[in-house]
């Protein structure tokens, strides 16, 4: 113990004599520490750590796919399947339902709400093992007896102040009262299809609840708990059994669907996960390059030590001690990095947090834990021996008589050393050239997704949304009559061009539906032509800037008693009328659950341009043949689903506070206990559609640059170990006429050779690695030339940038005084 303290002091010292070279490595290793501890930690936070449920291990979600893509969400279940799959199943304990509701809270406590909410079987909060905080949760006569809820920890804090006799209270939810039941702890956290955002109340599904009979096609998500012993595989067999018995038995089921059970961990998960593992897959490398560098600055060190070590071991010193001494020098170095690492790691994570790229937050959000600290050690330690350890050796291993013979005191440096130095710097050149080369790609692909025109204005256009409680707005006449209400007062607001109003959102596509035309009138269902469909208002089009083409757009003349009409854009002109004048043609929209068709024929007024829409968990933004029918035509016969909210477009001058108080105030006026939910700008929302790219080319990106920055302290720290070690060269050089240029360029290309040796490496590997990133690209091919000669021009250009200091100044030495000291 006192041979280690001592060593320890005697690291301390001599690190103290040499402090440019502790801070560079010290520095250099607490960046590669700090930014992979940081993205362990979020990996763990969302990957790894178990959710805060009840043997999270034995939850799954169900979901419906589509044939073409088996492996993903394309359906919620119905609820008359869902019936059937929880009673005749055998690999499940419990099946539970839930959907997604948005309620307005109204009531003295304060201003009118708009809330997150969710209506669930009684069986949920049992299925995932939850525990009240307060009160209880949901029990079976819950489902036969008066309307019920649980509230969330936070509602209750934020909304309720924490008050004590929140069981028993009433509530008003969408006008109707609802008894709070309990309240749910502050860690309780339950999200399907990775929404990004907590449920805020909980509503139990009654028996007077026409939506949720056993015949009815409500959409429901369905969380299963497994049965002990039971695989996800056996689950899924088992469900996609029972759900072909169900295709067959009911006409409204999705044409070729079938099941997917998935671990409800992975469910939370699923549109972040692959970008999480590339950007921990990244991180790594940063690492790798980090320590490979600050070995390369230690074999430099050492390098400069060669006399001191010869010495001393002539002088009795052996190697055993010295490289027990070396050992504790280098272990301080790697402490200290893994040390300010963790300051490092803190900062990122709460920069991380505070930017919350994905939209939510993990349960118990991120922390440097105990699994994060131990996996922080470890990689300390494994780094220090692999690093560490070979710097070590190469110091001990030369026998004292030749370094004493070969070297005078100005020579420096044996050429083993600087062959292993070059090994070290070559490596995190191609390392280095293997980053950049998937950060540009990534790049590329954000910056064509961001090129592509949307078809609508992403400037000056606000999106509100409002939920009109079934309360109050029992049928499509009642939304409609509140819709014309409120775009008569926005069209007489001062600064706003035009608005529009539609039950449905056009910027994300979920699925295509089909479409009959006259002369593919009475073809089956999947043989018609798949479509986009919306019900808008008029104004809709000049609200969000989308041009008309040909034809008219929808007017207030196209009532209830008009004629039925519709306007499609150019896509669908293009794919299913080319050479042909649509204007005056029928179509007919159609449902999978309407085998003989219910919905009247559309005439085809008008041609507008085509939009682009994106679809779940992708990336790019398609253009889709679509057909707008007239909201203010629609029926409560065949309306496809009930309109919980009506989004509101609005198309204004200038981004300014007055345009948002004309709307809130718009809406108030109508009915001062509407709360009005978000209100954005088209931008607002196009942006954060698109994180998903942003956030891969932003992050790698950054860890792109800081390898460049390694790379050219790599690079730097060899050319001036090379000039140490041939300063006796250059000085005969010199003193036999050669000029400074001549020197200049001698030493720069030595230090380019390093360089096109490991970029011609790490091109080749980048290019292997390319293939990987195929799921993550769009409008850029894997082996891009222009990404890779940038890259290629860059590194160039940054290394030489390194290397160019100390060729300068070799430049400076005096040959007289170089030989003298020779």
């Amino acid at each position: 113990m006192e041979s280690f303290v001592r060593d320890f002091r005697y690291g301390l010292r001599m690190l103290a004599k040499a402090r440019g070279f502790a801070t560079l490595a010290v520095a250099t290793l607490a960046l590669g520490v700090g930014a992979n501890t940081a993205m362990f930690s979020i990996v763990n936070a969302w990957l790894l750590r178990p959710l805060p449920l009840k043997a999270p291990q034995e939850l799954v979600g169900v979901w419906r796919t589509r044939s073409q893509v088996p492996r993903q969400p394309a359906y919620f279940n119905l609820y008359h399947d869902y019936v059937v799959l929880a009673s005749q199943n055998r690999t499940f304990q419990t099946l539970a339902a839930t959907f997604e509701q948005r309620y307005a809270l109204t009531g003295p406590e304060g201003q009118p709400e708009k809330i997150h909410g969710a209506v669930a079987s009684w069986n949920l909060f049992q299925t995932v093992g939850a525990t009240p905080a307060l009160g209880r949760l949901f029990e079976q006569q819950d489902g036969h007896g008066e309307a019920a809820c649980i509230i969330s920890h936070a509602l209750w804090s934020e909304r309720f102040h924490a008050a004590s006799n929140i069981v028993g209270r009433t509530i008003q939810l969408n006008r109707k009262p609802f008894r709070v039941l309990g309240v749910l702890p502050a860690d309780f956290s339950l999200r399907v299809l990775d929404r990004t955002f907590e449920t805020a109340v909980w509503t139990v599904i009654t028996d007077d609840d026409d939506r949720y009979r056993v015949t009815t096609p409500s959409p429901v998500a369905v969380i299963g708990r497994l049965k002990n012993g039971t695989t996800v595989a056996q689950a899924e067999a088992d469900l996609s059994a029972l759900q072909s018995r169900l295709n067959r038995e009911f006409s409204d089921e999705p044409e070729g669907s079938g099941i997917l059970v998935e671990n409800l961990q992975q469910d939370n998960t699923r549109t972040f996960r692959s970008s999480l593992l590339l950007l921990y897959g990244a991180v790594t490398v940063l690492l790798v390059i980090a320590c490979v560098n600050t070995g390369s600055l230690i074999l430099g060190r050492n390098a400069q030590r060669a006399q001191e070590f010869a010495v001393r071991m002539a002088l009795g010193c052996g190697t055993t001690r010295l490289l027990q001494q070396l050992t504790g020098e280098i272990l301080i170095i790697f402490v200290l990095g893994g040390l300010i690492g963790l300051v490092v790691a803190f900062g990122l994570l709460k920069m991380f947090a505070a930017w919350s790229p994905f939209g939510v937050l993990p349960p118990g959000g991120f922390s440097l834990d105990r699994t994060v600290l131990s996996a922080t050690a470890a990689i300390v330690c494994l780094t220090a021996l692999t690093f560490g350890s070979l710097p070590a050796l190469r110091a001990v291993k030369a026998r004292e008589h030749d370094i004493l013979r070969s070297t005078s005191p100005r020579l420096t440096a044996s050429l083993g050393h600087l062959r292993w130095r070059h090994l070290l710097v070559g490596l995190e050149i191609s390392l280095s050239v293997v980053l950049l080369i998937q950060a540009g790609l990534l790049l590329s692909t954000f910056l064509k997704i961001g090129s592509e025109p949307l078809g609508f204005e992403t400037r000056d256009v606000l999106v509100a949304e409002v939920a009109l409680p079934r309360t109050t707005y029992r049928t499509v006449d009642d939304e409609i009559r509140f819709s014309k209400s409120l775009l008569q007062r926005l069209g007489e607001s001062p600064g706003i061009r035009a608005a529009g109003a539609a039950p449905t959102w056009p910027f994300n596509v979920d699925g295509l539906g089909p479409l009959e035309t006259e002369r593919r009138q009475g073809m089956p269902l999947e043989q018609l032509p798949q479509v986009a469909t919306f019900e808008v208002s008029p104004g809709y089009f000049a609200a969000l800037g989308i041009p008309l083409l040909r034809g008219r757009a929808f007017d207030d003349h196209d009532r209830r008693d008009s004629t039925p009409v519709a306007v499609i854009n150019d896509e669908m002109a293009r794919l299913y009328f080319a050479g042909e004048d649509v204007l005056g043609k029928r179509v007919r929209i159609r449902y999978i659950d309407q085998p003989i068709p219910e919905t009247p024929w559309l005439t085809i007024v008008g041609v507008v341009g085509s939009t682009r829409s994106i679809r779940y968990n992708h990336i790019q933004w398609d253009l889709f043949p679509a057909v707008y029918a007239a909201f203010f035509q629609a029926t409560d016969e065949y309306s496809h689903e009930a309109f919980d909210a009506q989004t509101i477009f609005i198309y204004v001058q200038g981004r300014s506070a007055r345009d948002r108080s004309v709307v809130a105030s718009a809406i108030h006026d109508l009915d001062s206990d509407l709360p009005l939910g978000s209100l954005q700008t088209t931008s607002e929302i196009v942006n954060s559609l698109r994180s998903q790219p942003r956030v891969r080319a932003i992050l790698l990106g950054s860890l792109a640059l800081l390898t460049l920055l390694l790379a050219a302290i790599g690079v730097g720290g060899v050319t001036g170990q090379l000039v140490e070690q041939r300063r006796r060269e250059i000085g005969i050089r010199m003193a036999f006429g050669a000029l400074a240029s001549d020197v200049l360029g001698f030493v720069l290309s030595s230090a380019l050779r390093l360089t096109l040796a490991g970029m011609a490496v790490g091109l080749f590997v980048g290019g292997v690695v390319a293939h990987l990133l195929r799921s993550f690209l769009f409008g850029v091919s894997i082996l891009d030339p222009g990404t890779f000669g940038v890259v290629a021009l860059l590194l160039l250009v940054v290394a030489l940038c390194g290397a160019y200091l100390p060729a300068h100044r070799a430049t400076k030495l005096d040959p007289m005084v170089t030989l003298r000291s020779e």
